[in-house]
């Protein structure tokens, strides 16, 4: 089962240093076509309309959502599970890489995790208090353990998190500067309403929502080199 822990510290730190594959991460050199190195989600619908064709290294991308729309989820699982295959293949004895996930309204469902393909074994769940999610992801993204860091500010449907003692603006540099020059990839879940509100200065900003029963609606709206696109609409039947 997944490691799961409330108070997260250098201890738990020390404890997966010893186990982690990534340490201290390589550069990520840019594609021969002048795309960053990206990691692709395994779905082509989706891959295909991405300016890196995947999540860019060492970045913060965030994905934002309309309250009750699990897909940023199962997106943010795609990334887990990439990456963690891809770790896996390079490997000579076959671990995978380790990722994180901040979930601090304790909403992560498990057996959806476990439907969408993460390894448990390798997926460190930390559950602080939701001022602390920020901090957290801080340490985390630092400590160059863990191939995806998802930090989820989204709550449960219905569910407020208080963030008036986070300046997110403040908190998405610090992360970007943790992630600088690492293959960290770190996935910012955020309410549509929250991304409106403010904008925050990631790397990559990723729109959902769902037109119909079986169309996703995705859309571009910031990327560092300007690429915005969209909306894109994808079969469901197809992707997720």
């Amino acid at each position: 089962m997944a490691a799961s822990i409330d108070i997260f510290s250098s201890t738990h730190l020390a404890t997966l240093r010893g186990e982690a594959l990534l340490g201290a991460s390589s550069l990520r050199q840019q594609s021969s076509d002048g795309r960053s190195r990206a990691l692709p989600l395994g779905v082509a619908a989706i891959d295909e309309v991405l300016p890196d064709r995947g999540l860019p290294y060492g970045s913060v991308v965030e994905i934002c959502s309309p309250n009750g729309l699990a897909r940023a989820t199962q997106l943010a699982l795609s990334a887990c599970v990439s990456a963690q295959n891809q770790s896996r293949a390079s490997s000579s004895d076959g671990d995978c890489s380790w990722c994180s996930w901040v979930d601090a309204s304790r909403s992560l469902f498990a057996p959806g995790v476990v439907r969408a393909g993460v390894d448990l074994e390798r997926l460190l769940i930390v559950q602080p208090d939701p001022q602390d999610i920020a901090r957290v992801g801080v340490r985390l993204v630092s400590s160059r353990l863990f191939s995806v860091v998802v930090l989820d500010r989204c709550g449960i449907p219905g569910g407020e998190l208080n963030e008036q003692r986070t300046r997110w603006d403040i908190a998405v540099r610090r992360l970007a500067l943790a992630a600088e020059r690492s293959d960290t990839i770190i996935l910012l879940l955020s309410k549509l309403s929250q991304s409106q509100q403010r904008s925050l200065p990631t790397s990559l900003r990723i729109e959902l929502s769902r037109p119909s029963l079986d169309r996703l609606s995705l859309r571009i709206s910031k990327d560092r080199r300007g690429r915005i696109s969209g909306p894109h609409t994808i079969s469901l039947l197809k992707t997720l």
